[in-house]
């Protein structure tokens, strides 16, 4: 974006009355991170100490579009905050509509994908290997990423060949977390499972090509880098066909979507692909061939700068 025009990142504390704060003057647009939807009393601030400036919700997770949260007292507060902004660019076609059904107008929200960037990108990799399965997850430990159901899934898989490797931040839900090492104890699992924590992005691609299959077990992503980011390196994806996880795949046979909470049909998925190398390697083929159409980064900006401008002047506020 800064290519084509001026671009100030700001950071906030929304618990502090933003005011003058922020240094907004002369801004077109003020674009706030869905993060901050829950505190609708601090964009009312903005809005009135900067009226001229139209303000764009940039929305990665909402909880009153998540089907499993959306009565939730943080549900509430964003609705409230769908009522301050001007507009919101949503990254699939699954919140765009999300976002009509709450009452936004349709001109007001338009859909920009997600750029891939480009150390996922290249040649497919070979993935028929030695040795048992590689299951690989990429998710903070949430509990709205499904990890601990999904350790119930892999107990009834015990008896297939298979290693586990997660990637992601155990500190943000400690609770979390330790609920995951104790089932994955009690399931007689953690010998086969390998904890990576965060990592960098060169680290990250070194695991998906390191494995065999892309396992998401979340009930809901609005998009899902992580698995846009495993497809690019071929690998075939399961996981829950809720929210924008079947726009990754689009008609492409890529892998296993299967109805949200339905861990006997994850299970099935899953040992369907653990027994059948030549299906992983079909699959994974797959769901490269499908990535070649995600976007750049910067061609994602493009179309971000290019939502910007209709939704400022009222347009059709599609994709």
């Amino acid at each position: 974006l800064r290519s084509d025009t001026d671009v100030q990142v700001v950071p906030w504390n929304p618990e502090e009355r933003p005011g003058s704060a922020l240094d907004l003057s002369g801004a077109d647009a003020v674009v706030v991170d869905s993060l901050l939807a829950q505190h609708p009393n601090a964009l009312r601030a903005v809005h009135a100490e900067h009226p001229a400036a139209s303000v764009v919700l940039l929305v990665h997770y909402l909880h009153c579009v998540d089907p499993h949260a959306s009565g939730s007292k943080a549900a509430a507060d964003e609705r409230r905050t769908l009522e301050t902004v001007d507009a919101a660019i949503a990254p699939s076609r699954f919140v765009r509509r999300a976002l009509l059904d709450e009452g936004v107008p349709a001109n007001r929200v338009s859909v920009v994908r997600p750029g891939l960037h480009e150390r996922y990108r290249g040649l497919l990799p070979a993935h028929l290997r030695q040795g048992p399965p590689r299951i690989l997850t990429v998710a903070n430990l949430l509990p709205a990423k499904g990890l601990r159901s999904f350790v119930d899934v892999l107990r009834d898989l015990r008896g297939l060949p298979w290693t586990w490797t997660l990637v992601g931040d155990a500190s943000l839900d400690p609770d979390c977390a330790e609920a995951v090492v104790r089932r994955l104890s009690a399931a007689g699992l953690s010998h086969r499972v390998t904890w990576a924590g965060p990592v960098p992005p060169d680290t990250l691609r070194v695991a998906y090509d390191r494995a065999d299959l892309f396992v998401l077990p979340s009930r809901f992503e609005t998009c899902s880098l992580s698995t846009r980011e495993a497809m690019a390196r071929g690998l075939p994806v399961v996981g829950y066909r809720g929210g924008g996880m079947p726009e990754n795949f689009g008609s492409a046979a890529a892998g296993h979507l299967v109805p949200p909470g339905n861990d006997r049909a994850l299970r099935a998925a899953l040992r369907a692909l653990l027994s059948d190398s030549m299906a992983r390697a079909q699959k994974g083929s797959t769901a490269w061939r499908r990535s070649r159409a995600f976007p750049t980064w910067g061609e994602a900006a493009t179309c971000f700068g290019r939502a910007l401008t209709d939704l400022r002047a009222g347009g059709s506020g599609a994709e």
